[in-house]
């Protein structure tokens, strides 16, 4: 399960890195409840990271194109992740019959964005069996980490007056030799100063966005030498919904542009196959897609960049203010 949990962040992030290698069953010996209130908050962070990062990018200017005008181009987000969110309270009242090693009722434990400064176990108690001991794991790469990126295509295009349409898309891609991620994604932009005659003769344009991205990752994974597994594999959901107004200038090559809006997400990850524990209360039992692990967040952000033509290119570069501030950076093709 360290293991899945520590892949699962891979899939998530959109990066290939190292990892260390740990058993996948150890939180399963602890029973699906216990492996199940462990995940979701050492996964949660990372899900709101990636709505957060995925709700980025949709746009530079409030100007629409004219009809059947397109860009097309490379976005970039990178999202910052903060020291509160690098770790979490694991109080052991909240699990079932599970105690740290040292006696402690709670502590500071590594998200998938942390590190845990010493090697950390919790303990099983069985009554007349042999207590599970099972290792906590560290955060992606047994390290911490402060940022993760993102990159995919996009391309707007104007549909009718004053709207224009966007599709943004990353095909299948490996990220390892068993694992794959893409995405793809729709959004809608209108500009309202383009209604009126005497509006258009204002220094800036005014336009509103509803956007929507989806990422699907999926990786499969080998099974340790304490657990039997078939079909073994780790599937991720993940929606992100954005609805933001926009303002930005008229000048000739360098304009400034900003927004504020609302995000929302979910995210769903699941452990899927057929598994026969040796240790703890699952043990010698065939458990089927044992873990599912969801979340959702939703917030206000705030975009400030600027962006510059030079001949057939565009150039921009905003940053965000939201849950996890977030820089972008996107090159287009402007036609």
């Amino acid at each position: 399960m360290k293991k899945i949990i520590i892949i699962l962040s891979m899939i998530l992030l959109i990066q290939k890195v190292s990892y260390a290698q740990n058993n996948i069953d150890q939180l399963l010996e602890l029973g699906i409840a216990n492996a199940q209130r462990f995940g979701k908050d050492y996964f949660t962070p990372a899900g709101e990271a990636l709505v957060n990062n995925m709700s980025n990018g949709w746009y530079k200017t409030a100007k629409v194109k004219k009809l059947w005008y397109f860009d097309i181009g490379i976005v970039g987000n990178l999202s910052f992740i903060r020291d509160e969110k690098q770790s979490f309270i694991l109080n052991v009242t909240e699990y079932d019959g599970v105690f740290f090693q040292d006696g402690s009722p709670s502590k500071v434990i590594a998200t998938a964005f942390g590190e845990n400064p010493a090697e950390t176990t919790l303990v099983l108690d069985q009554g007349a069996g042999a207590p599970v001991i099972v290792a906590l794991p560290d955060g992606i790469g047994g390290m911490s980490t402060g940022m993760i990126p993102s990159g995919f295509l996009q391309a707007s295009m104007g549909i009718s007056r004053s709207t224009e349409i966007k599709f943004r898309g990353l095909p299948t891609t490996k990220v390892r030799d068993n694992a794959t991620i893409g995405l793809y994604g729709v959004g809608l932009q209108h500009e309202f100063t383009d209604w009126i005659f005497a509006w258009k003769r204002l220094p800036f344009r005014v336009s509103a966005i509803v956007g929507y991205t989806r990422v699907k990752g999926m990786y499969n994974f080998e099974s340790s030498e304490q657990i039997t597994a078939e079909g073994q594999e780790i599937r991720l959901r993940s929606n992100s919904w954005l609805v933001s107004a926009i303002m930005s200038t008229k000048l000739p090559k360098l304009n400034f542009y900003g927004g504020f809006g609302f995000y929302t997400g979910s995210n769903t990850a699941d452990v899927l196959g057929r598994y026969t524990v040796q240790n703890g209360p699952l043990a010698s039992q065939a458990v089927v897609d044992p873990i599912s692990i969801k979340n959702t967040t939703n917030g206000v952000k705030a975009t400030f960049g600027s962006s510059m033509k030079i001949s057939f290119f565009r150039v921009n570069l905003d940053y965000t203010l939201q849950n996890y501030n977030n820089l972008s950076f996107g090159v287009d093709f402007v036609w």
